[in-house]
């Protein structure tokens, strides 16, 4: 199938008419930018081959916001070697009309005309359903979904599959799959198809197997569990009878008392114990107390003695600091003079550079007022010529359409009068004496052109009546007097005298045009902007260079100026020089200060603690806290003797924690008396047990159970026997059908390699049962199409769709591939193999290709039709 054209009318945004006519039978390239129509253009493909006219869902075809318009869609297309035409219209006044050669189809016969042509299914009603678009949701892909290969390929499944049967001469057998199909319905009530677990009878006769089975295990768990109480029974109650005999809980009560009574006596010793610290820490804390005061008096005389010298230092560094300083500031004033003078030389310098640099300015001032002048001149010039040229050229100005209406009026008339003069009775005479014609008399030689009956009188001989052969000659005569009317009333309209005039005026105008062209490219290479703006720009330039002179004058005499790196170079060396010796006197003034101050500071710190030392009342509380330390040492070494010992008893009493022992023994006896409780209600707890069991039949049970396990049995054996004969039928029946199949796909493996090579050398695809793209083998290992990438996937979409499409073909199928954006992802160089396959499939398909990027796109040899070109014609 090959399109002709496609009329789209009042069709979403494209509210008046557009049409495309002309495409090729190969490769059709349609470029534009976003929001231009391409995606609307296929889908308006789409909506004329796939939609049901009648659908109410179309309302989205309206035009953009004109609620009252009527889609449609024309297209016409070549099947097989015959003409064909398709119009639809949607939303109002619907119709559809499918012509095909000499036959014409209408309505709903055209609808299912169509997709059997084509290889897709109607839908019942709503929108086109992905599961009926068949070959076209295949081979036409819409914006972004190029990657996606599953779904559209599984539609198409069974167009391909009879296309493939076709080529490889095998059929699949329709009697088998039926067979395969009720065995995998059997075989479905026994086991789950995707985990082969057991499901319907086969599960049910097992889930009642084992809860018959749970439950014989509970029952002889529970016979168990008899046998074991009855034992339990006689061992608690034996246990029960020896505690009681014995008491145990008593004999540790009498335990527990004796301990108590040593832990109470330990508790009095400990109390004395903390009488006697709490003494010796405050003897301690008086005792520290007065060694503390004496430590600060001793500190403090060694302090005058260390602040004396620290004082006597500090103001011998006074004196070297002063020196230090003087000298520094000395120096700051020499070099402040000498970076002054090196400053003065720098601008001086800087003033010769500028001097320079006008002087240069100056020269190319000149240069570009020069330069613009000329060009001003010949600006002028070039507009005086072009001025006059247009001139000549609106005088001898002709309407090209008027001259071509006087030249084919005028070819027309010639035509006509020799037709004319043709049909016309032609009487030549010569006569020796005269005639009458009419009521004309002639004689001599001559000829006679009669265009009407006529009367010839020839004296006593009588007369002659002619009466012209050609019936329509009035009418010629009449559309010849008309048409040399409108050709005078051209020659009029043009001011000329004849067609040759008016040709010599036009090719006159043309060679003015053409002097006008040419004067007004002189005018643009001298004046791109006008000549106003050279004006401008000249009298710029002029002020530029009066400014400059202007500045040149105004700056200082620079003969003795020193080079500018030179001078530079001393300025900053002053500079430096300046700010070492800032920097040394501010480091000696500060050092000064710091003296200063360290000095006064210390003779107010010695004189202060002087002062202290030399106190009365100082003087007298140091004697007394030295006499007190005496004492208190003393006391502190008797209370320490005291503590040691009552330590030492308090540790015997401790050493076998009676608290503990108390506490141990009185839960001892505790947990004797709970333990022997807890005895009596197990006793009681088993008796009633066992007197419950014991009345229920627990073996009749368990007898009546077995019986029933055994039936249950055989009735899953039986089942699990039936499924297994179904899964080995199963498997026989889909190996030989898989071996069928892998014969019906030799053709389409063969085409997938063929596309396949161009991206992917050294590689092979595995095929789904619904003949779509499985897996990609590369190196080796094989990856499903889920685990390769976005990019990966949109080019294997695009050369599957090619193979599919040659299949198609060689099958006698209609094939027309429609591909919107389809390489957005792929890099440069496998966007190049992929042009090379579309160029190949080319040669076999009609292909339309939409895209937004036409600078990727240019060299596949076909020329790139601009949507927005498109549209304009229009």
């Amino acid at each position: 199938m090959k399109l002709q054209s496609i009329a789209i009318q009042e069709f979403k945004q494209f509210t008046g008419r557009l049409f495309i006519d002309d495409l090729q039978p190969g490769l059709n390239l349609f470029v534009g930018p976003n929001e231009a129509g391409k995606s609307t253009i296929a889908e308006a493909v789409r909506a004329v081959f796939l939609e049901r006219y009648k659908a109410s869902h179309l309302k989205d075809l309206l035009p953009w916001g004109k609620a009252s318009g009527q889609p449609s869609v024309e297209v016409s297309f070549d099947l097989d070697g015959v003409a064909c035409r398709l119009s639809k219209q949607f939303v109002t006044r619907q119709r559809c009309e499918l012509k095909i050669g000499q036959s014409v189809y209408g309505e709903d016969e055209a609808e299912d005309k169509l997709a059997a042509l084509l290889g897709f299914s109607r839908a019942a009603r709503g929108p086109l359903k992905a599961e009926n678009a068949g070959v076209p949701g295949l081979l036409w892909v819409q914006q972004g979904g190029t990657q996606e290969m599953r779904d559209s390929t599984g539609h198409a499944a069974q167009y391909l599959r009879d296309a493939l049967s076709q080529l490889s001469g095998s059929r699949e057998s329709a009697g088998e799959d039926a067979l395969i199909a009720v065995v995998q319905r059997e075989l479905r009530q026994l086991l789950t198809a995707r985990t082969q677990k057991s499901t319907g009878p086969l599960a049910e006769a097992e889930a009642a197997l084992s809860t018959l089975s749970a439950e014989r295990d509970d029952l002889v768990r529970q016979r168990e569990q008899f046998d074991e109480n009855i034992a339990r029974l006689a061992a608690q109650q034996e246990a029960f009878d020896d505690a009681e005999r014995k008491r145990p809980w008593e004999l540790h009560e009498q335990k527990a008392l004796l301990a108590q009574q040593r832990a109470d006596a330990a508790v009095q010793l400990e109390r004395g114990v903390q009488d006697l610290v709490q003494a010796l820490k405050v003897g301690e804390a008086q005792l520290a107390l007065s060694l503390q005061q004496e430590q600060a008096a001793v500190e403090l005389e060694a302090a005058v003695a260390r602040d004396r010298q620290q004082l006597d230092a500090a103001r011998a560094n006074v004196s070297a600091v002063e020196t230090e300083h003087g000298q520094a500031s000395s120096r700051v004033v020499q070099l402040e003079q000498a970076s002054a003078d090196a400053n003065r030389a720098l601008e001086l310098a800087n003033a010769a550079v500028s001097a320079a640099d006008l002087r240069s300015q100056i020269g190319l001032y000149r240069a570009e007022l020069e330069r613009l002048e000329a060009a001003i001149g010949a600006a002028n010039e070039a507009h005086e010529a072009l001025v006059e040229a247009t001139r000549a050229a609106a005088a001898l100005e002709v309407d090209e359409t008027k001259l071509k209406r006087l030249a084919s009026l005028d070819a027309s008339l010639t035509v006509l009068r020799a037709r004319t003069e043709a049909a016309m009775t032609r009487i030549e005479y010569r006569l020796n004496g005269s005639i009458t014609v009419g009521d004309a008399r002639i004689g001599g030689e001559g000829v006679l052109r009669l265009e009407e009956e006529k009367r010839i009188g020839l004296g006593e001989l009588g007369e002659l009546r002619v009466i012209p052969g050609v019936s329509d000659l009035p009418a010629r005569l009449s559309e010849l007097a008309a048409l040399e009317a409108q050709h005078a009333q051209s020659l009029q309209a043009l001011g000329v005298a004849s067609l040759a005039q008016a040709e010599q005026r036009h090719e006159q105008w043309k060679a003015l045009v053409a002097q006008q062209t040419s004067h007004a490219k002189v005018l643009d290479a001298h004046a791109p902007h006008g000549i106003d703006a050279l004006r401008a720009a000249s009298a710029s330039a002029s002020a530029r260079l009066q400014a400059a002179n202007e500045r040149l004058a105004g700056l200082p005499d620079v003969s003795s100026a020193l080079p500018l790196d030179e001078a530079r170079r001393n300025a900053d060396l002053a500079r430096a020089a300046l700010e070492s010796a800032r920097k040394l006197l501010n480091d000696a003034a500060e050092k000064r200060s710091t003296g200063l101050a360290t000095a006064e500071s210390l003779a107010l710190q010695l004189q202060r603690k002087e002062a202290q030392l030399s106190d009365a009342a100082f003087c007298s509380n140091r004697a007394q806290w030295q006499a007190k330390i005496v004492e208190q040492r003393v006391q502190v070494e008797a209370l320490t003797k005291q503590r040691e010992g009552r330590e030492r008893e308090l540790e015997a009493a401790r050493l076998d924690d009676p608290a503990a022992e108390a506490q141990r023994y009185r839960a001892s006896a505790q947990l004797a008396r709970q333990e022997q409780h807890e005895r009596q209600v197990r006793i009681a707890h088993l008796r009633s047990q066992l007197e419950t069991v014991g009345a229920s039949g627990l073996g009749e049970r368990l007898a009546a159970l077995e019986a029933k396990i055994e039936q249950a049995t055989r009735r899953k054996d039986e089942l699990s026997l039936r499924a297994g004969a179904l899964s080995l039928l199963d498997e026989v029946l889909v190996a030989e059908r898989d071996a069928a199949v892998a014969q019906l796909r030799a053709p389409l493996t063969e085409r997938l390699g063929h596309y396949l090579k161009r991206i992917f050398p050294q590689s092979t695809i595995a095929l789904g049962d619904d003949l779509s793209p499985a897996t990609l083998d590369r190196y080796g290992r094989a990856d499903t199409l889920d685990a390769l990438s976005f990019g990966t996937r949109e080019q294997l979409g695009i050369l599957t769709r090619l193979a599919y499409a040659d299949l198609l073909k060689a099958s006698g199928r209609p094939t027309l591939l429609m591909l919107d954006d389809a390489a957005v992802h792929t890099d440069a160089a496998r966007r190049d193999a992929i042009k090379r396959a579309l160029i190949d499939a080319a040669s076999r398909h009609q292909i339309l290709v939409f895209t937004c990027h036409p600078e990727l796109w240019d060299d596949l040899g076909v020329r790139q039709r601009a949507i927005d070109d498109i549209k304009a014609a229009a």
